[in-house]
């Protein structure tokens, strides 16, 4: 599933659970449960939680508000949206049963030992802590208090969704995937480089009070505006740690296609990228931000579009009339 295809369904999702929400609202003064707390794992009221830490074997992510905004490990802006939908499912999940007692102790030993810790708190108090985990085929959620070895199934009521995929999310999938924002009132300079065809090569240019592109002299405008406006909130569709790929780590050692540079009144949205050739049958192309020394994965057919050479910001005479 490519990082686009996921983005789309935590908003989905996030629209379900809005959905749930309400219509569980509706129905909660007719509804029954077996289970005396089914709001156990819950925080009923989630402006109160002002960090989350989820923990594995594998690695720890915290999450925390500062000053309004979620941010990832002190060091990252996190994703918002994604956020919005691990509160709604913290603010929603219930527990449904009990775990049958035949798979009981292979279910409390998989939290343990393979599962995820959560723990949320609100104004510097503990406000929750569980184990979090699901079966092998990611259908069925699993949660369990630290102080206690009692495990239940859990979901969003009137939604079958699998509530621990949420935990499951790895640290880079949690940042906030804009890699600079820029537009025609803060930009400074923009280069396209093509490394063996520099005769391409485009320079956008802040001149005197408008901005320019160096070698035309018949400019539309409106193209020139147009492509700027791609680069308003640019994102990538991945993040890359090294190490963690072979075939992309080996293609950073080789010569880049594609290099665009941004300079802006803001430094945080100047930034150069370098661009590397294609894989054989892959949808990504590798790019490499140079100030956050950061390799990212860009979906090629979109991230193309943005490979502009001159000639495209020439204005044709026949589309003007006297």
């Amino acid at each position: 599933m490519s990082q686009r295809t996921k983005n789309i369904v935590l908003l989905v999702l996030l629209g379900f659970l809005i959905i749930s929400s309400i219509t569980l609202s509706l129905t909660s003064t007719t509804t029954t449960n077996t289970i005396e707390n089914k709001e156990q794992f819950a925080v009923l009221d989630t402006s109160q939680i002002d960090k989350i830490k989820i923990v594995s074997n594998k690695e720890k992510i915290e999450l925390k508000k500062t000053e309004g905004i979620w941010m990832l490990n002190d060091k990252y802006k996190a994703e918002q949206n994604i956020m919005k939908v691990l509160l709604s499912i913290l603010k929603d999940v219930q527990v449904v049963r009990n775990v049958p007692k035949s798979q009981e102790e292979i279910i409390i030993n998989q939290l343990k030992d393979r599962g995820f810790i959560v723990e949320i708190s609100g104004n510097g108090k503990l406000m929750n802590t569980f184990y979090s985990a699901g079966n092998e085929n990611k259908t069925v959620s699993y949660m369990m208090n630290v102080e206690d070895d009692q495990s239940y199934i859990v979901n969003i009521p009137g939604y079958e969704s699998y509530v621990a995929g949420i935990f499951e999310i790895s640290t880079n999938d949690w940042r906030d995937r804009t890699i600079l924002s820029t537009n025609w009132r803060t930009l400074q300079k923009l280069s396209i480089d093509y490394s063996q065809f520099p005769e391409y090569n485009v320079t956008i240019k802040f001149d005197f009070n408008f901005l320019t592109i160096e070698g035309i002299n018949n400019l539309d405008t409106a193209r020139m505006m147009a492509y700027i406006d791609e680069f308003n909130f640019l994102q990538a569709d991945r993040y890359l740690d090294k190490g963690h790929n072979k075939q992309y780590d080996s293609l950073l050692t080789t010569p880049k296609t594609v290099t665009i540079s941004i300079e802006d009144i803001n430094a945080d949205n100047s930034k150069t990228i370098d661009f590397f050739p294609l894989l054989s049958n892959d949808p990504m192309m590798l790019g490499y931000v140079r100030e956050d020394n950061q390799n990212v994965l860009f979906e090629a057919k979109r991230i193309q579009d943005l490979f502009a050479v001159k000639s495209d910001f020439e204005a044709n005479p026949n589309d003007h009339s006297d």
